[in-house]
This record gives structure tokens, C-alpha cells and sequence, in this order.
């Protein structure tokens, strides 16, 4: 046997193993030693007048090892490699890269760059440098989305782009909003198209702000004609975030606060209401004086809480980057509190891979699941606001003793009489009766509500590295999986004998709706010399479905949550449901020019073919052009104080889908109600058309001229953006008119226009100095609507009721989409003698019988009749005027943030006024300003409760304008030296959002909308927007 070295030393085994150990010791100590020895290298950046510049991404280039300059403008970072190539950069500066050797201390000077001109747009199937877009693109970035925290994107953006109009559809928690890019263009559906990722979707109530890297909104057609038959709305493209390049980072942001209701609609008191119902002489006498005085609105009013919470783990190097999130939010609402609850998850994946120098993979992934509890609302037929309103103040909340007679006897009836928390039954009115009743019994009832699982992803693949001389090929596959379902049910109650419920039931609706997109497109960017050249072309194909099932049995087991279900038995009940399917292909292509970094040019083509319409219609082309002449770059050009000065130009046209619904052109055959005898007894179920068939049905299109500018001025200190747009809406859907005798319901044909006109301004400056910092930033427009053709075999198109009987908005030629239609009035008669004047100018006039006190009905079309032919426009939705500002300041780690949004122009329909109920309650300041005699006021009227010549005229009429302090923030940073390193960020901030509304809107909320495209700016008893307190923390590690 060969001899060892332990052998030769004669050691045993326990000294073997402990010289083992030691040598394995020493070397891990050796390899330690080596590992640490680093090289550091450091230094200050600094601005051009040489002030240190805090902030600066420092990036050691082909790694993700970096820092963040100091307070004082220092930075130090290390790294083992003896010399290293650093970049640094920072939003308004050019980013340069330099070799800095060991211990060397190096000064950086940052050049301020011309602001925003290098920013990267995205406009679809690509992007643009800000510099070169010849189109009206407008862009929000996650700091600017950041500033203002909500809980929809779209909230985030209302007042922040010029042309762009955000309304809620109510101020409940979870409520959307509608979104109008440069006017209503359509009878129908106005949202723009969203396009998320790459996934064209037509909702993003449910997508965290949080996640959202930059959202660009393509205003003029030239821009938004690559979307086709599905932009004449306009387009939000939303990017969300992705990992940088640097160290992983750790992200945790939170929000806590208090909402509330500021100023809103008083009802009348128990004094007032009595002496108006006894002047009005409805038929019941109120007793003067009353121990009961219950203000509805106070009852009903609650402050509530809200939370925000999300945390994000990103990063990236150059073989890929990663963004992973997750999110929750939990408001509660300030009417109905948990019955008015709004609660979501979010979880997000985005993932790059560079697989190979010329193979790139990614996802961008989400899932969604929200559950929404919402009272009844926007509604004066039973809405819990309109009936806060509309209850008179004698009825108590809840009965604490012996019930009044008329109760006991419906109780004893058998009757179900509601009863609160501590047993006592709540109030019943005597006076007040039909779908107006007690809102805390109201609220009581509400059960159930909307549940939602939402998925959105996209997959792909792009191929192409310099080999490829400038093309690259992307094949896309996206899904938008979208599960609703809503469950409530009714318990027995009973408020009055026109409204009650006598079986308990159970309703459950769902809705599944399912898009898939397959994309394939390729590009080309080159340059030569002077000349760049850059296009895309591809094909996309689509497919939405949306199944929808209805579902309500009765009579419940037991009136429990516990058994508000159908049952695993099969039993009677109600059902609907249908399958809407929709298919659209299309082929598109955008070609750009570029020449001296001066002349621009750029030509867009879609065509699309869409399955909601007939084979001899279904193909539609959606072309653009578009260019710009940046004039400051020119020889010639010699105004120093103008940095920046582009002039553009472009025309295009877009389509609109959202008016058409399935095998709508076609003529289909119904059964309903049709039936005739058989021989020997019985009936035979007939068909017939159920409307006529209209082969040459087609899409509605929208043609828009835009012209700009672009300037910027003073070292880019100053940034002017100008536009004037004309967009024409050609064939709206309208109902047909055959002949009456042709016996079936007439098919919608495309007989309308609307044309939008409008001038919009966006005005900027902002100064970095050694201390103080501070930035304005605004935007402003106007805007004028009208209906530019309409067929002419109609007068006008109805749109939605007020009350019962009265029609109030409409569609009519040389008026606004949608105005309200009623009686003009032209002051209060005082006396007799002007009302014997008024019917002897008026030919007599028949059909109006007033007393003094009453509006003078003015007689439009000058017959001798006062009739509903007399109701003209009284008043329009639109604004005419929108404006937004936006102010922030900087000192010392403090930060203050104000923004400002003003809307102008518009009318509001106090429309929860219900002339039908003789007996319901009215605004106060209805009974304060009342005539009461001649000369007392000629603005509002007598004490009159049912008569349609003032509650379906003007005087319902009132003007919308406002002005809302959107946001009122103060925040902190606390110094990097005091975090030690060991944190990256730390902010914390107080915040006022929405707690100042300057307005003459005598109602709810100036700001009225809904979800029904004809009712917008009638106020049906709004559930209005919430004034907030906010606090929060944002910080990164």
C-alpha cells in the first residue's frame, strides 16, 4: 500500500480530521478575503450652474448594481472590477454614461434636457419619441398618476388632459366613471376604446392604479386609426409597470382615511313643509305644528373609512426584468355604510426574457376579484337619496312607543312592518306613499351584491436583433376573462299599499364574458443618413362573448341569508338568459417618415370586418395622415428664448361599433303574444318579424381635422401645446320610418351626425433650484356640440323620462346630443290683469289655465295652445368649457401639492322632483324663494305641487358649473442619511381630496353622472362624490 502524508506523519484519525477542518477553514477565510476586496468609486453630480443634484440614478452599466445620489449630490458604489462604465440619469436631464476608476472622486454634471422631447410615447403597435408625434397624444406617467391616489385610473386622469371629460357614474365605492374624449360623438355608447398591454378591453374599473406605468390617451382620429372600427371614441393606451435596471426593489404604499359629505340638498322642515303643502292644496291638510322634525338627509348621511394597501417587488437585468404586485382596497360608503361596500384583490405578473440575442418572451398577467354591495340610487322611483329627499319630515325614523293607528292596522293585517337593530319598528309616513319610503328601511332591505373574478393577460414573442437590419416580428395572444355574479334577496315588507312585498325571493344573475386577440404584426425602424424610416403592419383577430343568465324563485324557506339560495331541488321560477357573440378581423399598417430630424410625415390604414353586419357591409377602411415641421430646428431660426417650436397637422377617420348589436340587420321572428284558434279548441302559436330587416346597415364613422402646436420656451422652463380639432360622427343609429302599413317595427338605419368643434390649451412651467423647486402645470378647453343631420322623416329620436310622463332629453337636429326638452318659461304672473294679457296675445290660449304665481309658459310655436309641442330646448349636458391646474412645490424633503378641476357650461336636471306625488317633500330653498304675493319674486314659483308647466320646464333647470379643489396634500421625505442606507424612500403625507366644491347647483352634486348614456345631467337623487382624508406612506427598499 502506497504511503499518505498522514501515514508519513504517524497521526491519528481525530488529528486528521482537525487539520481537515483548519485547511477548510483558512481557505473559506482566504476565499472571504478575496471576495471582499471591491473596489469603491465615488463622487458628486452636479447641475450645469453647479448645484448638487439629489436623486440621480447611478447604474453600473451590464449589471444591476446601482445607488441614488445624496442630499449633497454624493454617490458611492463599488464593485471588484478595476474600472467601471456608470450611467446617470434623472427625469428632465440627459442621461450620460462615464468610466470612473478606484478612489477617484469624480464630478458629474447633468445637462438639463429639452424637456419631455427624448420621452418614449406609446402609440400603438409601437412607440414614438415625444419629438416626432404628429398626432394629439396626450400622456400621464405613474409619478404624475401617483400624486393623486384613487382607486380607478380613470379617476386619476379627470382634470389632468385637455379634451378629456371624467364623470362618475355615482359616488358609491366601486362605482366607474364615463370617460368623453372631445365630446359626445354618439346616441349610444361614448367610452373609448382601452387597450391594456396590448388587450383591447372595454373596462378598467378594476385595474390598480398602482401598477399603471403611464397611461396615453390618443385624442385626434390620425392617432387612433390603427384601432379602426373601434376608436371614434377615442383611445387609452395603459402600460403598466415593468422592472428597472438596478438593484431589486421593494415597494409599499398605503392610504388611510375618512370619508364624508360637505354641503348638500336640505329638505324641507316639518314648519315649511306643512305651510307649503297647505298653500298648494293637494286635498290633505298638515298640521301646522308637529314634534317631529326628521331631516332624512341627516338620518341618512354617515361618515365612512377607506384603506388602500399594495406592495411590488421588481427588478431587471439585461436578460429580462420582472414586476410582481398584489393589492386590496376597502371603502365604505357615507350612504349606507356596509350595505354601500366596495372591497377588491389585485395580483400582477409582468416577466421579460431576452432567451436569445434575437428571441424576447414576455406576459403581462392579472387577476381581479372584487364584491361591490350598492344601495339603490340614481333613481327617483325608489332610490334611497331620492327618498331622503322626497319623505316628509313629520314621519319618525322608528316608532319607540305605541305604533300610530294606520300602522297597528297594517300590522295587524298580517302586514310585515320592518324593525331596526333594537327591535323598534321603523317609521311609515301617512302622507307620503307609492315608491317613496323610509331610507333607513331601505337601506335595512339591501342584501347581496355584486361579485366579479376578472383575468387579463397577454402572452408573446418578438423576434429580431441587428442581424435583422432593422425589422423585428411580434406575435401576441391575449385574454380578458371576465365572471360576474349577483345575488340579493327580498325579504317580505311593507311601507304603504302601493308598496310592498308579500313572498320572500331570491334573485341570482350571472354573466360570463370571455375576449380572446391573436395578433401578428412586423416592424421596420432604419436611418440613413438624414432619412428615418419607420412602419408596422399586421393582421388581428378577435372574439368577444357575453353569456348572461337571470334567475329568481320564491318563496324562501326561511327569510335568512342562510337560505337565500334556489335550492338543490328543481323549482319554479323565472328565467332569461342569451349568448351574444361578436368576430372582428382586421389588417393594419402604419408607415413614418423622418427626414433632418425636422420633417415628419406618418400614414396609417386599417380595414376591418366585423360579424354585426350584413356580408355586403362588413368590411370597412379606416384611414389617417398626419405631419409636422419642427421649425426651430431650421437655419434660419433665430429666437433664443424659444427652445422648441413643432407645428402639425392630421386627418383621419375611425369607426364606432358600439351602437350595433348582434344579427341587428337582420329581420327576426318572434312568437310573443301570437297566437289563433285550432280547429275543435285551442291555439296555435304563430311568428312574425319581429322588426324589418336592414341589409345596408353599417358602422358609424368619425372624421376629425386637427391642428397644432407644440412649443417650449426659456430653457424648456415653459411648455405650450395647442390644438383645434373638428370631428364629424357620420350615420348614428336612428329608428326608421316606413310606411304605418307595412306592419312591423321599423329597423334602425344609419340617419345622424353630430359634430364636436372645440380649442384646447395646455400651458406649463417649471423651475428645479438648489432648494426650492416648484412646477404649474394646466390645461383648457372649449367645446361645442350639435347634431349636424338627422333623418328627415323624424323630428326628433326620445331618450330617457323623468317622472312619469315627460320625456326629457332628445336627439334633434341643430341641438346638442341628448338636451333637455321642456317648457320655456319667462317669469311668475303677479296679477290677474298680466294673465288676461298673456291669453289675449296668445290668441286665448287653451290648455293652460293659470293663477298668479304661476310661470309664464311661453307659447313656441305660436299657435293658440299650450301643449307639449310648445316644450323646446331648455338646457344641455355638455360643457362648453373644462379646465384643470395642477401646482407643486418643493423645499427642504417637504413637498405641497394642489390640484384644481373646473368644469363649465353644463345644465343639471333636478329631476327627483316627482310632480305625480302631491304629497312629497321639496327642497327648502324651493319654499324660501316662493312667490307669495305680487311683486314678492318673478324667479320661482307658488307653492304648487303637480303642475308639469313648472316641473317639467327650466325652472328645473339650473346651471352645473364648478369648481373642486381636487387635492390639497402635504407630504415629507425623510433624509436617505437618517434611513442609514437602509431604505430607499420613505414619504409620508396628509391629504385632502375632493373636500372644496365652489358651485351655484343648488342640489346633491353638480357633478351628475350615470351609466345611461341619454340621462346624463339629470340628477335623480345622485349619491354624491365623497369628500376625503387621507393619510399615507409610500416607501421603497
Amino acid at each position: 500500500m502506497k504511503s499518505d502524508v498522514y501515514s508519513l506523519l504517524k497521526l491519528n484519525t481525530r488529528a486528521k480530521k482537525a487539520i481537515l477542518m483548519a485547511g477548510l477553514f483558512f481557505l473559506s477565510v482566504t476565499l472571504t478575503l478575496t471576495a471582499q476586496e471591491v473596489n469603491k468609486f465615488s463622487g458628486v453630480v452636479q447641475s450645469e450652474s453647479g448645484e448638487p443634484m439629489p436623486g440621480v440614478n447611478v447604474l453600473e452599466i451590464g449589471t444591476s448594481n446601482g445607488t441614488v445620489s445624496e442630499i449633497d449630490g454624493t454617490f458611492r458604489i463599488s464593485s471588484a472590477k478595476g474600472k467601471v462604465v456608470l450611467s446617470f440619469s434623472m427625469v428632465g436631464f440627459e442621461t450620460i454614461e462615464k468610466e470612473l476608476k478606484p478612489d477617484s472622486k469624480e464630478i458629474i454634471v447633468l445637462k438639463e434636457s429639452v424637456f419631455g422631447l427624448s420621452e418614449v410615447l406609446v402609440v400603438g403597435y409601437g412607440s414614438q419619441k415625444r419629438s416626432n408625434i404628429t398626432g394629439s397624444i396626450a400622456k400621464l406617467s405613474n409619478k404624475e398618476l401617483a400624486q393623486l391616489p384613487t382607486t380607478t385610473v380613470n379617476e386619476a386622469i379627470q382634470g389632468r388632459i385637455a379634451g378629456v371629460n371624467v364623470t362618475s357614474t355615482s359616488g358609491s365605492p366601486g362605482a366607474g366613471q364615463k370617460v368623453v374624449i372631445r365630446g359626445v360623438a354618439t346616441n349610444t355608447n361614448v367610452q373609448p376604446l382601452y387597450v391594456v398591454d396590448g388587450m383591447a378591453t372595454g373596462n378598467i374599473d378594476n385595474l390598480e392604479p398602482n401598477d399603471v406605468e403611464s397611461v396615453t390617451v390618443l385624442k385626434d382620429a390620425a392617432s387612433a386609426a390603427i384601432y379602426g372600427a373601434e376608436a371614434a371614441n377615442g383611445v387609452i393606451l395603459i402600460t403598466t409597470k415593468s422592472g428597472a435596471k438596478g438593484p431589486g426593489k421593494v415597494e409599499y404604499t398605503m392610504q388611510l382615511g375618512s370619508q364624508s359629505v360637505g354641503s348638500y340638498t336640505q329638505p324641507m322642515d316639518a314648519e315649511s313643509y306643512a305651510t307649503w303643502i297647505n298653500e298648494a292644496n293637494v286635498g290633505v291638510e298638515i298640521p301646522a305644528s308637529s314634534d317631529i322634525n326628521t331631516n332624512w338627509m341627516d338620518e341618512t348621511l354617515n361618515s365612512a373609512m377607506l384603506q388602500r394597501h399594495h406592495l411590488a417587488f421588481s427588478g431587471a437585468t439585461d436578460k429580462g426584468n420582472y414586476y410582481v404586485s398584489g393589492s386590496y382596497t376597502s371603502q365604505n360608503g357615507v350612504i349606507g355604510g356596509d350595505k354601500s361596500h366596495f372591497e377588491r384583490f389585485s395580483m400582477r405578473a409582468n416577466v421579460t426574457q431576452q432567451v436569445k440575442p434575437w428571441v424576447k418572451v414576455g406576459t403581462n398577467l392579472t387577476y381581479n376579484h372584487s364584491q361591490r354591495n350598492s344601495i339603490v340610487e340614481d333613481d327617483e322611483f325608489g332610490g334611497i337619496v331620492a327618498s331622503a329627499l322626497m319623505l316628509d319630515p313629520l314621519t319618525p325614523v322608528f316608532y319607540s312607543g305605541d305604533l300610530p293607528e294606520f300602522a297597528q292596522t297594517a300590522l295587524n293585517g298580517g302586514n310585515t312592518l320592518l324593525r331596526n337593530s333594537d327591535g323598534f319598528y321603523y317609521g311609515l309616513s301617512p302622507y307620503v306613499k307609492g315608491e317613496i319610503a323610509n331610507p333607513l328601511a331601505m337601506i335595512e332591505l339591501a342584501k347581496g351584491g355584486v361579485k366579479e373574478d376578472k383575468f387579463m393577460g397577454n402572452m408573446y414573442v418578438t423576434l429580431g436583433d441587428e442581424s435583422w437590419k432593422g425589422f423585428k416580428f411580434t406575435t401576441r395572444a391575449s385574454a380578458d376573462i371576465n365572471n360576474q355574479s349577483y345575488h340579493t334577496w327580498f325579504p317580505t315588507y311593507w311601507f304603504s299599499s302601493e308598496r310592498l312585498n308579500a313572498q320572500a325571493n331570491v334573485r341570482d344573475n350571472t354573466n360570463a364574458w370571455f375576449t380572446w386577440m391573436w395578433e401578428n404584426y412586423i416592424s421596420y425602424d432604419k436611418s440613413f443618413g438624414k432619412h428615418n424610416v419607420s412602419a408596422v403592419a399586421g393582421i388581428s383577430a378577435k372574439q368577444y362573448t357575453h353569456k348572461f343568465l337571470n334567475t329568481q324563485s320564491g318563496p324562501m324557506f326561511a327569510e335568512d341569508d342562510n337560505f337565500a339560495q334556489h335550492g338543490g331541488v328543481e323549482i319554479d321560477g323565472k328565467v332569461s338568459g342569451n349568448l351574444l357573440d361578436t368576430r372582428t378581423s382586421s389588417y393594419f399598417g402604419r408607415a413614418s417618415y423622418e427626414y433632418d430630424s425636422k420633417y415628419l410625415l406618418s400614414a396609417i390604414i386599417r380595414r376591418d370586418g366585423t360579424s354585426l353586419l350584413h356580408p355586403d357591409q362588413r368590411w370597412g377602411n379606416f384611414p389617417s395622415v398626419s405631419a409636422g415641421w419642427i421649425v426651430s430646428r431650421e437655419d434660419f431660426w433665430s429666437i433664443a428664448m424659444v427652445d422648441f417650436f413643432k407645428v402639425r397637422a392630421s386627418w383621419g377617420t375611425n369607426g364606432n361599433l358600439s351602437g350595433l348589436g348582434p344579427d341587428q340587420f337582420r329581420s327576426l321572428i318572434t312568437a310573443s303574444g301570437i297566437q289563433y284558434p285550432m280547429p275543435g279548441g285551442g291555439f296555435y302559436t304563430g311568428a312574425e318579424p319581429e322588426l324589418l330587416a336592414n341589409p345596408e346597415l353599417t358602422w358609424a364613422t368619425s372624421e376629425q381635422m386637427d391642428l397644432g402646436i407644440d412649443l417650449q420656451m426659456f430653457g424648456s422652463k415653459l411648455t405650450v401645446g395647442m390644438d383645434y380639432f373638428n370631428k364629424v360622427t357620420r350615420d348614428l343609429l336612428v329608428p326608421g320610418t316606413p310606411p304605418s302599413s307595412v306592419g312591423n317595427k321599423a329597423p334602425f338605419v344609419n340617419a345622424g351626425d353630430v359634430t364636436n368643434k372645440g380649442f384646447e390649451l395646455e400651458l406649463g412651467y417649471r423651475n428645479y433650484g438648489k432648494k426650492l423647486t416648484y412646477d404649474i402645470s394646466s390645461n383648457f378647453t372649449w367645446m361645442s356640440n350639435e347634431v349636424t343631420f338627422l333623418n328627415p322623416l323624424l323630428d326628433r329620436v326620445s331618450g330617457t323620462s323623468v317622472g312619469t310622463g315627460w320625456t326629457a332629453t332628445y336627439l334633434e337636429l341643430n341641438n346638442p346630443v341628448w338636451f333637455f326638452r321642456g317648457y320655456e318659461t319667462d317669469g311668475i304672473f303677479q296679477n290677474q290683469a298680466e294673465i288676461d294679457a298673456y291669453k289675449e296675445a296668445n290668441g286665448g290660449l287653451a290648455g293652460y289655465n293659470p293663477v298668479p304665481g304661476d310661470p309664464i309658459v311661453v307659447n313656441t310655436n305660436g299657435d293658440n295652445l299650450i301643449n307639449n309641442e310648445d316644450q323646446t330646448n331648455i338646457g344641455s349636458p355638455h360643457p362648453t368649457f373644462m379646465w384643470g391646474a395642477n401646482f407643486s412645490l418643493g423645499y427642504a424633503g417637504f413637498d405641497f401639492r394642489m390640484f384644481l378641476q373646473g368644469v363649465h357650461g353644463q345644465d343639471v336636471l333636478l329631476g327627483w322632483n316627482r310632480y305625480d306625488r302631491s304629497t312629497s317633500n321639496r327642497p327648502q330653498f324651493f319654499f324660501d324663494e316662493r312667490w307669495t304675493g305680487e311683486g314678492s319674486t318673478n324667479e320661482r314659483p307658488r307653492a304648487e305641487q303637480s303642475s308639469p308647466y313648472i316641473y317639467n320646464s327650466d325652472l328645473m333647470i339650473f346651471k352645473g358649473s364648478y369648481v373642486r379643489i381636487r387635492q390639497i396634500q402635504l407630504g415629507y421625505t425623510i433624509p436617505k442619511s437618517v434611513m442609514k442606507n437602509k431604505v430607499q424612500n420613505l414619504r409620508m403625507y396628509v391629504s385632502f381630496d375632493d373636500y372644496f366644491t365652489f358651485t351655484n347647483y343648488p342640489g346633491m352634486d353638480p357633478v351628475t353622472g350615470t351609466g345611461d348614456d341619454n340621462s346624463q345631467g339629470i340628477d335623480r337623487g345622485f349619491y354624491p362624490t365623497p369628500r376625503k382624508v387621507l393619510f399615507g406612506i409610500s416607501c421603497s427598499l
